[in-house]
């Protein structure tokens, strides 16, 4: 079950005239604010009582504002879609995930993306690139935080409960799942990508010292 939220209608019309999409029993499409569904759907699960439960596995944003932003309403704290998370807009062991342009720091909005999901227990904060390093150390601060050509989107991820030590144990770990879990993925639904590759591009955490005091982050796997 999938539900897209698209603010502007004419990319849904785009999409549908000239892209080829259709809409199935099983993928449905709004063309409503992202937050603003977000936050009726968990308004929906407290009326119905089912807040606890959580109302999707996973939560994946891809906005920008004209200056190539994500709005902040959709990362920052207190705001519109963490206080959807903190009321249960995720379900135990579900992720969100944010597509950032590659000079943003992840750092803030990983933070209340962690924040407001405390209460479903342990969770971590990790990043992937979208594209592939030009060579094996070449992706350094300066070249992430800067445009620099190549450097690529970098998504901000940030599990929600889930095994311990796919929460809290080595990097290495939590890519081996990653990587497999990927694997089958690409098998069942007959991808041409190379699902094992795309899920673990430049994988780097963002520990919850770094989060909290901003330290070293870059722990590289």
């Amino acid at each position: 079950e999938v539900d897209v939220v698209e603010l502007e209608p004419a990319v849904v019309q785009a999409a549908t005239e000239g892209l080829g999409f259709a809409e199935r029993s099983n993928l449905r499409v709004t063309a409503e604010d992202g937050v603003d569904f977000a936050l009726r759907a968990v308004e929906e699960a407290e009326a119905s009582g089912n807040s606890g439960v959580g109302v999707y596995d996973a939560v994946l944003v891809d906005a920008y504002d004209p200056e190539g932003n994500v709005p902040a309403p959709l990362w920052s704290r207190q705001q519109g879609l963490c206080v959807a998370l903190e009321r249960g807009l995720l379900r135990p062991r579900g992720v969100v995930a944010t597509n950032f342009l590659p000079h943003v720091d992840l750092a803030p909005s990983l933070t209340a993306y962690g924040e407001a999901l405390d209460y479903r227990g342990h969770g971590r904060s990790f990043s992937i690139q979208a594209n592939k390093p030009v060579e094996k150390g070449s992706d350094e601060m300066e070249m992430i935080f800067s445009a620099v050509e190549g450097s690529g989107n970098r998504i901000a991820i940030r599990t929600c409960g889930g095994p311990r030590e796919l929460a809290e144990g080595p990097l290495s770990i939590l890519e081996q799942r990653l990587e497999e879990e990927a694997v089958k993925i690409g098998e069942a639904t007959g991808c041409l990508w190379d699902m094992r590759d795309l899920v673990s591009r430049g994988l780097r955490e963002w520990p919850k010292d770094y989060l909290g005091d901003f330290p070293d982050p870059w722990l590289e796997s």
